[in-house]
C-alpha cells in the first residue's frame, strides 16, 4: 500500500494581512446605494462565503505561533469507513503572544520499501509542491498569550463531492468566551499562491534591514555604493559601461544617420576605453544614457545631405522627416 502511512500537521498562525485581505473582499457589499439598491443585507453572508473558502498557498514556518499538532494514519490498517469522519482533538501550547487567525494545514507520507522508507512532505520548509499548503481562516480570530493552551478539535467530514468539509473549533483553556468555530468547503478553495517568494513575518528580524544593506554595499567597496546610476554600475568617474547590454530594439535606424531614441534629448559623447583606432569620443550604443540623438557623426567621416527628387536608390525613411517636407508618390518636395 503506497503511501503507507500519513501524518496530517495542523498548527495555529498569525497572519493579519491575509485575514484583512479576506475581509475586505466584503467591502462591496457595504453599499447602501448601489444603482438605488441597498446591499448591505449581504454583507454578513459574503463574510461567511469568503471564510468558508480554504486558503491554498505557501508561508513561512514562523507565522505559526505553536508547534504543529499530528495526526498519523496507517494506511497499511485503516478502514475506508474510517477515512469518512476523521475527528482531532487538539491541544496547543503557545509559544508567543499573538492572534490566532487560523489554522495551517500541511501533510507528510511515508512509502515503506523493503529496504527503506521514502518520505514526501508539503512542509513549507519543503520544496514547495502542487499541493502547497492549505490554511483555514477563523472569521473571529483568538487572541493567545504565550503560555497559554489553545484546545478544540477539527472535524473532517466526507461529502458527496469526493471531498470534505472542514470544522474548527478552538478556544483558550478556561477561557470559554473565547471559542471560535468555522466551517470551511475543500471543494471550494481560494488559490492564493502566485509565484512570489514566501515574505517573513514581521518582527522576525533580529537586525536593523536598513543597517544590513547599508553595510552590505559596503562590503562591496565605498566607491561602488555612491557610483549607482539609476542601479547602472558606474566605472571610475561617473562613466557608464553600456556597450555590452545595449539593447537596439527601440532605435529607429536611417541609414548612416545617428542612433535615435524618440522623445528623449541628446548626451554628451565620451573617450572609448576599448582597443581600435582613433580617438573617438563617441559610439552609437553608448550615447543612449537618457536616449536622445546619439551624435555619431561627432566621430563618422561619411556626410550626410537632403536628397530632392526620386528616392528609390536613397532608402530615406519617411517616418523621420520633419514638417517641411511631403513624400507624395514617392517623390520629395520641399514645401
Amino acid at each position: 500500500m503506497f503511501p503507507s502511512r500519513g501524518d496530517l500537521h495542523i498548527a495555529p498562525f498569525m497572519d493579519d494581512s491575509l485575514f484583512m485581505e479576506q475581509t475586505n473582499k466584503a467591502n462591496f457589499w457595504v453599499q447602501t446605494c448601489f444603482h438605488g439598491v441597498d446591499l448591505s443585507a449581504l454583507r454578513e453572508a459574503a463574510i461567511r462565503e469568503y471564510f468558508r473558502q480554504p486558503i491554498v498557498d505557501t508561508f513561512d514556518m514562523r507565522i505559526c505561533i505553536a508547534k504543529s499538532f499530528r495526526h498519523s494514519v496507517d494506511f497499511t490498517q485503516a478502514l475506508e469507513t474510517d477515512l469518512h469522519r476523521i475527528e482531532i482533538p487538539l491541544e496547543f501550547y503557545c509559544l508567543e503572544t499573538g492572534t490566532v487567525h487560523g489554522l495551517a494545514f500541511w501533510f507528510d507520507v511515508a512509502f515503506a520499501g523493503s529496504t527503506q522508507t521514502i518520505w514526501l512532505s508539503t512542509s513549507p520548509t519543503e520544496a514547495l509542491t502542487h499541493w502547497y499548503q492549505v490554511r483555514c481562516l477563523l472569521e473571529n480570530p483568538i487572541f493567545a498569550k504565550a503560555g497559554q493552551l489553545l484546545t478544540g478539535k477539527v472535524i473532517l467530514q466526507a461529502n458527496q463531492r469526493q471531498s470534505y468539509d472542514v470544522t474548527m473549533d478552538l478556544c483558550i483553556e478556561g477561557a470559554e468566551n473565547t471559542r471560535s468555530v468555522n466551517t470551511l468547503d475543500l471543494k471550494n478553495p481560494y488559490f492564493r499562491y502566485s509565484g512570489q517568494p514566501v515574505v517573513a513575518p514581521p518582527g522576525a528580524s533580529t537586525t536593523s534591514p536598513s543597517e544590513a544593506y547599508w553595510s552590505q554595499l559596503d562590503v562591496q567597496g565605498a566607491r561602488q555604493a555612491v557610483n549607482m546610476v539609476n542601479g547602472i554600475s558606474v566605472n571610475g568617474l561617473g562613466e557608464v559601461s553600456m556597450e555590452a547590454a545595449q539593447n537596439t530594439n527601440n532605435l529607429i535606424g536611417l541609414v548612416s544617420q545617428p542612433n535615435i531614441h524618440p522623445g528623449s534629448i541628446s548626451s554628451t559623447g565620451r573617450q572609448r576605453t576599448g582597443p581600435g583606432p582613433g580617438n573617438a569620443t563617441s559610439t552609437g550604443a553608448a550615447q543612449l544614457i537618457g536616449g536622445g540623438i546619439s551624435p555619431t557623426l561627432f566621430t563618422s567621416p561619411q556626410t550626410h545631405q537632403l536628397v530632392i527628387g526620386n528616392t528609390a536608390h536613397f532608402p530615406v525613411n519617411n517616418s523621420l522627416m520633419i514638417g517641411d517636407y511631403v513624400t507624395p508618390n514617392g517623390i520629395l518636395y520641399r514645401q
